[in-house]
């Protein structure tokens, strides 16, 4: 689908936040203009007609008290200084001119009024002035005429502050009525603009569900299904926008997923077929080594005989090596956080790529420190990490010609232990440096996922390091990795059983000595470091394995009997008990598993005698299987001398060490 240009999720909601914001401001400010004018000169209108209605209130009614006075005085032989000063002051009140400000809301009617009531009062004012005159200079008659004159005066500035009256009245009504026509209109407009509100806002949904909700409903429909398993998913993508991105990245994170799952899957059927040809292999295998430790053993066996037989019996011990670091490379396994000496991970990393070595033409150098001391982590997890810097060292040389040179070190500093893979090939870009370790980053186009280096780091950091990339001069990548130092080095296991291949691993009691009294026989102990007196079962469907280590063990000592299955075991057990019982796990008829829950349920005692021998340990995990502890199994081939020792040992711990 073809993307179209489109603005980005944050411009789109940034665009509807400041349109909601306007639209919702909008209103109020209308409101404000529209009522705020009207309303606004009602009241200063208002104002300046209360404000003026006082002064001229209190000028009125200072000259009725002067007037009252003087008509009081004008009766009396002789008026009073302190009266006539009174009347002095108020008749000055009466007289103040009216100040209105330039800016009073005021109409010109009105104003005209206020002029003449003015003018009135002032004019009352002096009239009364002119009374007090002549009282002071003793002319009773003349003061009482003018008081008259002042009656007369004061009578018409009551008239034309009447009229006054009326016309503020009027005035303030208009104002009013304006007020409530703007409020009127103002309530149409605000419902006719909330109404259109209401209608933008399933525009604005709209707008959001299509570039918000839907996409990230899609993602989240999309996650769930991966969540559930559902690979082949892939969203819609809408646009060129954060959400279109996110969709296309979804889209390439679900491909490289579903590639890795079919990578996987073929990678998990190859373990169970190379478990299945391991088993098969591992037969002959022991059945060549066996057959060759017992020519070895002969001392008549000598010369050049001898020289091939102990080539074929290294060659086969190669053999062996190589492929249980392939079956311990291929089946997954819990997490064993154990101390670990990074020379034996290099070493079973190397044993596992070595064949591309010669291949490829390259030639591999570095130092071992061979003072290394462990680190904790899982020998099985950093081993893989190791072997993916090597393949990935080995891919980036296939594109450079020889000499092709590939380096391996380890070394101790500042409490940390550290690995090193270099190669002088071409080295990593430096666009693709920066996000090397991320998912899906890769350098090799489609023959890569882009999660080798990401796992490898975590299992890095899980383990409490770090896997870094170093470009020295010489190299064209280097890669590191560095683990702390284990917190406690003096239980730290020898370097060369840590994790090195050995034959099978340590063997140990299985049930303590009071469940399983293992000795010989007749009754008798083994001597100690001897099968003398032992009764082994050895049963082994396959004759090449089975007889040459009955030839071994009974050259050693011990009374050795032989099944070919499980089902001619259990015979022969219940005619003549044996001290060790070496089963093989697959066998025809009935395997080591089922002859082991067998005698779990009929002979427990004989259960805890059981040994078993495999190419493909894995079949102790399948469900349904008799848990068996794991130190109880040989890998196959197993050394005929080393499977004397695990005999002894066996013995040993389940008799408590006598």
């Amino acid at each position: 689908m073809t993307s179209r240009r489109l603005l980005s999720v944050r411009v789109t909601l940034l665009a509807v936040a400041l349109a909601a914001g306007a639209y919702a401001a909008a209103l109020p400010v209308y409101l404000f203009f529209r009522v705020s004018r009207p309303a606004l000169a009602l009241g200063a209108a208002t104002e300046a007609i209360t404000t003026v209605s006082a002064v001229f209130a209190r000028r009125d009614s200072a000259l009725n008290r002067a007037v009252a006075i003087v008509r009081d005085l004008a009766r009396r032989p002789r008026p009073s200084a302190d009266s006539l000063r009174l009347v002095h002051d108020l008749a000055a009140i009466g007289r103040t001119p009216l100040r209105v400000s330039a800016g009073a809301a005021t109409p010109q009617e009105l104003g005209a009024a206020l002029v003449s009531i003015d003018g009135a009062l002032s004019r009352v004012g002096n009239v009364l002035e002119e009374s007090v005159a002549q009282l002071e200079r003793g002319r009773r008659a003349d003061a009482a005429a003018r008081l008259v004159t002042v009656e007369q005066l004061l009578r018409v500035a009551h008239e034309r502050g009447a009229d006054g009256s009326r016309v503020a009245r009027a005035y303030l009504t208009a104002r009013q009525g304006a007020l409530q026509a703007a409020a009127g209109e103002v309530r149409g407009d605000a419902i006719l603009w909330l109404g259109l509100g209401a209608l933008l806002v399933p525009l604005l949904v709209l707008v959001v569900r299509r570039r918000v909700w839907r996409p990230l409903h899609e993602l989240e429909a999309g996650l769930a299904q991966v969540a559930d398993g559902d690979l082949t998913v892939s969203v819609p993508v809408r646009g060129s926008d954060e959400l279109g991105r996110l969709a296309e990245h979804f889209n390439a994170m679900t491909r490289v997923l579903r590639d890795r799952a079919e990578e996987q899957g073929r990678f998990a059927a190859a373990g169970e077929l190379l478990a299945g040809v391991a088993h098969e292999v591992n037969n002959p295998l022991m059945a060549i080594a066996a057959h060759a430790e017992n020519r070895l053993a002969d001392p008549a066996f000598e010369g050049e005989q001898r020289s091939e037989m102990t080539q074929i019996l290294r060659q086969a011990r190669r053999a062996t090596k190589l492929l249980r670091g392939l079956l311990r490379f291929v089946h997954a396994t819990d997490r064993d956080v154990t101390n670990v000496n990074l020379n034996d991970v290099v070493r079973g990393a190397l044993d596992l790529v070595s064949y591309r070595f010669g291949v490829d033409e390259i030639t591999v150098g570095g130092q071992l420190d061979a003072s290394l001391p462990p680190v904790q982590g899982d020998a099985i997890k950093l081993e893989q990490v190791v072997v993916n810097l090597l393949s990935n060292a080995i891919d980036a040389l296939r594109g450079v010609t020889p000499p092709r040179h590939l380096s391996v070190d380890t070394w101790v500093r500042d409490g940390q232990v550290s690995v090193a893979v270099g190669d002088n090939g071409r080295g990593v870009a430096p666009d693709i440096a920066p996000r090397l370790f991320r998912p899906f980053a890769t350098t090799k186009g489609r023959r890569g996922t882009g999660l080798g280096l990401y796992i490898s780091r975590q299992i890095a950091r899980e383990a409490g390091g770090d896997l870094t990339l170093t470009s020295p001069p010489g190299f064209g990548a280097r890669f590191v990795l560095s683990l702390p130092l284990a917190l406690a080095q003096a239980s730290a296991p020898d370097s060369a059983t840590s994790l090195a291949p050995a034959p099978a691993p340590a063997l140990a009691p299985s049930t303590p000595p009071s469940e399983s009294p293992l000795g010989t026989a007749g009754g008798a102990k083994a001597p100690a470091g001897s099968l003398a007196g032992l009764r082994v079962l050895i049963v082994e469907d396959e004759e090449a394995v089975r007889r040459p280590m009955a030839r071994y063990l009974t050259r050693r000592g011990a009374e050795v009997d032989e099944a070919a299955d499980g089902v001619e075991g259990l015979a022969r057990l219940r005619t003549q008990p044996a001290n060790v019982i070496l089963a093989d796990l697959r066998m025809p008829r009935m395997g080591g598993v089922e002859l082991y829950a067998q005698l779990e349920e009929e002979r427990p005692e004989l259960a805890a005698r059981v040994l078993f021998l495999s190419g493909d340990v894995s079949q102790l995990a399948q469900p349904g299987n008799t848990p068996v502890p794991r130190e109880r199994v040989l890998v196959k081939p197993v050394e005929l001398a080393e499977l004397e020792r695990r005999i002894i040992s066996f013995v040993r711990g389940a008799t408590g060490g006598t």
